[in-house]
């Protein structure tokens, strides 16, 4: 079944060449999580929908992805996520269970507070809406 509902990113978690992980949103403000599993031809992800304390959770180092995954909130709903002409869509309902390629490793936390690097940046006064955007995208703290 294919659905073709466009999301938009909220936060990066984990980005390499591609976002690998991240949290993104539809227009009904339903957030999701989703995964990478493939960048061949085009990038795709597995996706369920997570609650805001769920993600808290996973932050705070509560509980793994992997367990997120394997336990959504919304019972075994899953979606296919594409990147197509620079518009991340959900394009359809994946079966469960998932296979195993498509889940996470056991013990992947969100990186603690120690790990993050701080980056100061000088900007003219004129770039700050475009720095603003650029923080928000991929979740680093604007000090």
């Amino acid at each position: 079944m294919t659905r073709n509902i466009p999301i938009r990113i909220e936060r990066i978690l984990d980005f390499y060449d591609v976002p690998q992980l991240f949290i993104a949103r539809d227009a009904f403000e339903t957030l999701y999580l989703c995964l990478l599993y493939t960048d061949e031809q085009e990038c795709r992800y597995t996706a369920i929908r997570i609650s805001g304390k769920r993600i808290e959770e996973f932050l705070s180092g509560k509980t793994d992805l992997r367990e997120l995954f394997l336990s959504p909130e919304t019972g075994v709903e899953y979606f296919d996520v594409a990147l197509t002409n620079n518009e991340y869509q959900i394009t359809s309902s994946v079966p469960a269970p998932l296979s195993e390629d498509r889940l996470p490793e056991k013990g992947y936390t969100a990186c603690t507070p120690e790990e993050n690097e701080n980056v100061i940046v000088k900007i003219p006064v004129s770039d700050r809406y475009l720095l603003k955007e650029i923080v928000r995208k991929f979740g680093w703290a604007c000090m």
